[in-house]
């Protein structure tokens, strides 16, 4: 049965065309990269002299400059080929990185980290319009999924590699600030490589066969027409219904933001574990978080959409609590993998119901305050969750941040709770008052 469906996905992968296949060879090495320079980050900051606080800063900026570019680049590929935005992408975001590599300025850190998650977004948000311009109808299903499936193995492959480049280059220099950096080239390296397949792909775009001039005027009167209907789309939302999808989002990202950017240096600083040690660790919960991706369909069977997002985020809630006051490596180790499993199983079930409640026309938009309430979150709360851990240690901020997930899943059942989805057609769905 298993040698079934992944026959059938590179099947239906290699029907979609060249396009998609490139699309995914890109992805895959810029997740790469980013899965090691994310690994690596907070340790090369610590190591480079910068507090828990002053890392929060510099964490914070990339969760703002991802919600700050959400909305925007969601219009950008709605207007415009993906092949020239990827292609552009990478390239900042190889450029991006070597700058944060490079400067040790506080300030100028802060400014390039901005500039990071604004341009990592673009590969966040990059995977809907790729596989619906560029797969058919058959094929679409299995592009959404083979995405995701690229970007967590990539994952995997960048934490244990991440993990073992600093002690690769420790054989050359016993300076550990520059086992570090090179390493993070090496994934700036990773990054710029996924300009090669992106700059391949075919440009969706139409040709136009005008002059100069008349390609200028009709881009112009194009700009126009996009951003009255962007205007016109905003107009027509529904605000209340959004508005209760994104409060819990919201709250995840809260707890989220607390803890989860600092949990490499969580594991340094409560058991002593070296970047080869923490880069398997991570990479086994990367599997984890495949596996919770391909049992959220059943979930979602068994209980429903709702029921399936609020029992995840409720079960991961006790490995939390583990984490905050176990000392035990083996115990702290299996929270961490298998919390990390749970929540990945309910992301899809919320993205997937959110899809359902709102009508077809407001997609895209929804999709984009979804990621823009949970970035909002996440920088406010990185911020002060450095700051907490530099002065408290890493217990509080845990338990705190399990409290928001609690409250959050509480939330996200009473706003839905009478929601029968399936059942209900799409724009008539009652949700009851807050």
């Amino acid at each position: 049965a298993v040698r079934s469906v992944v026959g059938e996905y590179i099947d239906q992968v290699r029907s979609a065309g060249r396009g998609p296949r490139l699309y995914l060879a890109g992805l895959f090495l810029v997740s790469l990269g980013q899965s090691i320079f994310s690994l690596l980050l907070n340790l090369y900051l610590r190591t480079l002299g910068f507090s828990d606080s002053g890392i929060g800063q510099i964490l914070s900026k990339l969760s703002l400059g991802a919600a700050v570019a959400a909305i925007p680049v969601a219009f950008v590929f709605r207007g415009a080929g993906a092949r020239n935005i990827l292609v552009l992408a990478a390239a900042l975001l190889s450029l991006v990185y070597l700058l944060q590599t490079t400067i040790t300025l506080p300030e100028m850190l802060l400014l390039v980290s901005l500039l990071s998650g604004m341009v990592a977004t673009v590969f966040r948000l990059s995977i809907a319009p790729v596989a619906m311009r560029e797969g058919t109808p058959t094929s679409r299903p299995f592009l959404f999924s083979a995405a995701f499936t690229v970007s967590f193995l990539s994952a995997i492959l960048g934490s244990a590699l991440g993990g073992g480049l600093p002690q690769l280059f420790r054989l050359f220099t016993h300076n550990d600030l520059l086992a570090l950096r090179w390493s993070l080239y090496v994934a700036c390296g990773c990054t710029l490589l996924a300009v090669i397949p992106f700059n391949a792909m075919r440009d969706a775009e139409p040709r136009q066969e005008s002059g100069p001039r008349q390609r200028i005027g009709l881009e112009i009167e194009r700009g126009f027409s996009r951003a009255w209907g962007y205007v016109r789309e905003v107009g027509e939302l529904d605000w209340i219904l959004n508005l209760k999808l994104v409060l819990p989002s919201l709250m995840i990202g809260l707890g989220a933001g607390l803890i989860i950017p600092f949990l490499n240096l969580y594991f340094r600083d409560r058991f002593a574990l070296n970047e080869a040690n923490i880069g398997i660790l991570f990479g086994v919960m990367q599997a984890f978080m495949v596996l919770g991706n391909l049992f959220g369909p059943a979930v979602s069977r068994r209980l429903g959409l709702v029921a399936g997002v609020v029992v995840t985020q409720l079960a991961s809630v006790p490995f939390m609590i583990i984490l905050a006051l176990s000392h035990s490596f083996p115990l702290v180790a299996a929270a961490f993998c298998l919390r990390s499993g749970l929540m990945n199983m309910n992301q899809p079930l919320t993205s997937h119901f959110a899809m359902e409640v709102v009508p077809e026309r407001d997609h895209a938009m929804t999709n984009s305050l979804l990621s823009l309430s949970w970035f909002l979150a996440w920088s406010v709360s990185a911020d002060i969750g450095g700051a907490m851990i530099e002065r408290q240690g890493y217990t509080q901020p845990l338990l705190i941040a399990a409290g928001l997930y609690v409250g959050a899943s509480l939330l996200y059942w009473y706003f839905f709770r009478g929601v029968e989805e399936g059942r209900v057609p799409r724009g008539e769905v009652e949700i009851p008052d807050a």
